[in-house]
């Protein structure tokens, strides 16, 4: 399991402070973390692609302080487990507003640091295993597996259909399916890849969904749709989905 980890923070001691205690997490744990460092939230914040788990975010900086910046985070990204780190408990508190999971207060200790973290990763887990980060120019959106009904890709364009809607991106097929593999979808053709547990029925090389959809099947990727849409009904039906 990896862990992207963004620790924005001015002061450089208090930086190497937390990279320390994240590997000495990781050696104690087995839980590899890829972290990335920040001095200025504006840096992490210009070019935000979606790719963090948990965000460690100083709230007193000087170009923005760390509550402002939480609330364009939040803007770009409803979902990325955020912890404030203070020397003002007060403001801290005052980060619940903007949906912090929690706040270390500094001078930081490893017991309370390693505590808390502790409770991020049981939520980092789920999160890894349960949602998908798609980018865009509007910001990055966290869809729940469970409300993706299927993904389409025209010309390296990718369509995310889901019950809130469609989301666009530019990527490749393979890439989404790679990322999926194992989690309840299979590609019916070139173009589609669907939640299986949408699927109401199959009629030739037509797939026709719950909500009405039909996408059709293509030929050469018929029997290993089939396959794996029998191994989901079967496993759904023992109980093991």
């Amino acid at each position: 399991m990896v862990v992207r980890v963004a620790i924005v923070e001015d002061e450089a001691e208090a930086t190497e402070t937390l990279v320390r205690y994240l590997d000495r997490f990781s050696s104690e744990n087995g839980i590899q973390f890829q972290v990335r460092t920040f001095d200025n939230p504006v840096l992490l914040l210009d070019h935000y692609t979606g790719d963090y788990d948990l965000i460690y975010m100083d709230i007193q900086m000087p170009v923005m302080n760390g509550m402002e910046a939480a609330r364009r985070l939040r803007t770009l990204d409803e979902k990325v487990l955020l912890v404030f780190v203070t020397s003002l408990t007060q403001y801290a508190i005052a980060g619940y507003g903007v949906s912090a999971l929690d706040y270390i207060v500094k001078p930081v200790n490893y017991y309370d640091f390693a505590l808390k973290l502790t409770r991020a990763m049981k939520r980092v887990d789920g999160v890894s295993k349960n949602v998908l980060s798609i980018s865009s120019q509007s910001g990055v959106t966290r869809v729940d597996l469970d409300d993706l009904v299927y993904v389409e890709v025209q010309n390296h364009r990718l369509t995310f259909h889901t019950l809130q809607g469609e989301y666009d991106q530019y990527g490749a097929m393979s890439q989404v399916e790679k990322e999926l593999k194992g989690k309840g979808f299979g590609r019916c053709n070139s173009c589609y890849l669907v939640n299986l547990q949408y699927v109401r029925e199959v009629r030739g090389y037509t797939v026709y969904l719950r909500d009405g959809t039909e996408l059709k099947i293509s030929q050469p990727k018929k029997k290993a749709f089939m396959d794996v849409l029998g191994a989901f009904q079967a496993g759904s039906e023992s109980g093991e989905i």
